[in-house]
């Protein structure tokens, strides 16, 4: 008795402060805001660090699991065989860390900047350049030239005023404020350095954050739903692991051979388009379009002939990343169906912009198993069949499913689904 007195006046206290908490957030939500702000400031560098370690795991643990290997009993401690594989994993990961940064500093960004000046700059020109193609080619239709004429003018004059009072100054400005940007460079540098200094701490202490995280949930849950949670974890890890990885490196192929193919072929500011390209490539489903669009419109601009190069090349990469390249880097590791990949990706880019149209199909599909390993596991408690192909109906085509799918698949656990079903009505 005294014992739920005892839980009872902690449960209100709880709430009390739930309460009192929520009361203060609701009146001062500009200050929490900026709190909130500032301290996901101060904790960018662990975000950063803790993201590296992340991409870098698999390089890491490949590395330590092969030097443990092949050096196996040189010490009298096998701790220190460990710790040897350790050190060395951990430099060839930040090798291949130097080698990826310093190449995007060194090999992508001078031209990237270039293309994206000489296209701010150029841009009056090649809005009248394009302007005059368009009305060499439509002299034959007077009635789309007189259309066009005002709207195109018009257009032209508030693009060429747009980059003359905002861009070619902003620019400058940049150019011009280095002090400015010396500090801002030195702060960033500071903050790379920290996230460095976290990513090497992290990936060689993961089985420590693991072991104590395991340690707080079996002393805080019972061992049934502490193993669940467990589970929880290690398809999170998995999901997430092969879909951002797969992805990335995906993403990474397609940019290199978008930039090939647009040098090969002659196109205007491949360096620029092939990072769009890349980048925009991340998002399942939508990135090879969202990408391509705009890049097109530019190319479009400046050349229209280009446009159409460009469009037959996408279309051809896309098949290439599609048929080949995506299957074998992603496999099956989000197992969503075209439908949910879509509606994951509308719904967390509407909330989170960018980054939840990255992160909301594995996220999305780790709800989703779960979901479905839950309704599995109540089917199988009423002895029921758990194949969703058993539970369609086909009758309305007048086609029987055992056509469709062999009938083996419908013996005994297609009677179990039917009198489940009845039993359920």
């Amino acid at each position: 008795m005294k014992n739920k007195y005892v839980k009872e006046g902690l449960m209100f206290f709880a709430v009390g402060c739930a309460l009192i908490l929520t009361y203060y957030v609701v009146n001062n939500f500009r200050v929490v805001s900026e709190g909130f702000a500032r301290m996901n400031d101060i904790l960018m560098p662990f975000y950063i660090g803790i993201v590296m370690a992340y991409l870098l795991c698999p390089i890491y643990n490949g590395t330590a699991k092969v030097i443990y290997r092949l050096n196996k009993g040189r010490f009298k401690k096998p701790v220190n065989d460990l710790k040897l594989a350790r050190i060395i994993a951990t430099l060839i990961s930040l090798i291949v860390l130097a080698v990826v940064v310093g190449g995007c500093i060194m090999m992508i960004l001078p031209d990237l900047w270039e293309s994206i000046m000489g296209l701010v700059l150029g841009l009056p020109e090649t809005m009248s350049r394009f302007i005059q193609w368009l009305r060499t080619n439509l002299e034959s239709n007077p009635e789309a030239m007189e259309f066009l004429a005002g709207k195109l003018d018009g257009l032209t004059d508030t693009i060429i005023k747009w980059v003359q009072e905002k861009m070619v100054p902003g620019a400058e400005a940049v150019l011009n404020n280095v002090s400015v940007g010396v500090i801002g460079t030195v702060g960033v540098i500071f903050d790379f350095f920290v996230a460095l200094i976290i990513c090497v701490y992290v990936l060689n202490s993961k089985e420590m954050f693991i072991a104590q995280s395991r340690k707080l949930v079996l002393a805080v849950f019972k061992q049934e739903r502490a193993e669940k949670i467990f589970e929880l974890g290690t398809l999170t890890n998995e999901t997430f692991g092969g879909f951002i990885n797969g992805k990335i490196i995906d993403s990474i192929i397609m940019g290199i051979l978008c930039f090939a193919a647009m040098s090969i072929l002659g196109l205007p500011l491949p360096m620029l388009v092939s990072v769009v390209v890349g980048v925009t490539n991340i998002i399942p489903f939508f990135g090879p379009f969202i990408g391509a669009v705009p890049s097109g419109i530019i190319l479009l601009i400046i050349e229209p002939i280009s446009a159409l190069k460009f469009a037959l090349m996408i279309l051809v990469l896309q098949q290439i990343d599609g048929n080949i390249i995506g299957p074998k880097l992603l496999g099956k590791t989000t197992k969503l169906a075209s439908f949910w990949v879509m509606f994951a990706i509308i719904v967390s880019g509407g909330l989170f912009g960018f980054v939840g149209m990255v992160l909301g199909v594995p996220v999305f599909a780790i709800i989703y198993t779960y979901i479905s390993r839950a309704i599995n596991g109540r089917l199988k408690e009423k002895e029921m069949a758990t194949d969703t192909l058993l539970y369609e109906d086909f009758s309305k085509y007048n086609v029987k499913k055992e056509d469709l799918f062999g009938k083996e698949r419908f013996s005994k656990e297609a009677d179990r689904a039917s009198d489940g079903n009845s039993e359920q009505r």
